[in-house]
């Protein structure tokens, strides 16, 4: 009788952090919203039955992505397949890639910083007397009013020449997007565990985060890998 009651107690827990489980992995899809975790959901399918497949083709995918992040902790990445250019087209074309990523509206290179100003993000600037390029984010709030931030970057050497290709390589340029959804989803799943919580606070922290290090965190945090959420986090981690 004392054995049956424990193992009712025992199935409980368990049932219990499955659904927690469950809700967290639904909060995350919810914030992200239909169409990104459709995206998402592609990419992540993709990776497994196109490049994991082609890269350990005698593991099963708990054991390949496994393998793949100690790879990437060991830099031992030379011998990698590619990702399809199919999947990488998908992402390019999705607003998840917004969600994750900015992109300036708008580029100038001024010649020194007598031609620059105080914008409306109120930031100040140090004088140079180089050309520099400055680049102006747009923002649209939930109740419709728009709002602009700038970045500068230092230049010395830029030519005038070149100033086409540079605009058109900043206006390409990502920056992680602190205010988007996909760091919104991570937060609603930072009490999952520990790893989800300090990987959420270095991405709140850094953005863009060092490929080698952040596997060997994940490996040192021994992650489960049959787990959707982190399947899903390594995918858009290392590849997007």
């Amino acid at each position: 009788m004392k054995f049956i009651k424990t193992l009712i107690f025992l199935l409980l827990i368990i049932s219990c952090t499955d659904k927690k489980s469950d809700n967290q992995t639904s909060g995350f899809d919810k914030i992200l919203g239909i169409e990104n975790v459709a995206t998402l959901n592609f990419l992540v399918s993709y990776f497994e039955n196109d490049f994991l497949k082609r890269q350990y083709p005698n593991l099963d995918t708990e054991n390949a992505y496994h393998q793949f992040l100690t790879e990437l902790r060991d830099e031992k990445t030379e011998n990698w397949k590619s990702i399809s250019e199919k999947a990488r087209n998908k992402f390019k074309a999705s607003d998840l890639r917004l969600e994750m990523y900015e992109f300036p509206d708008s580029v100038w290179i001024l010649k020194n910083s007598t031609f620059d100003k105080i914008e409306s993000d109120s930031l100040n600037f140090l004088k140079s007397p180089f050309p520099y390029v400055k680049s102006r984010y747009k923002y649209t709030n939930p109740d419709g009013t728009i709002e602009y931030s700038y970045s500068r970057t230092s230049g010395e050497n830029i030519s005038e020449v070149d100033y086409d290709s540079i605009i058109n390589r900043e206006m390409n340029s990502p920056s992680f997007n602190y205010i988007g959804k996909y760091l919104q989803a991570l937060e609603s799943i930072k009490d999952k565990s520990e790893f989800h919580k300090e990987y959420y606070e270095r991405k709140n922290n850094v953005g863009f985060l060092p490929s080698g290090s952040t596997s060997r965190f994940m490996l040192n945090k021994n992650i489960d890998l049959n787990d959707e959420l982190n399947r899903k986090i390594i995918v858009l981690e290392y590849f997007y």
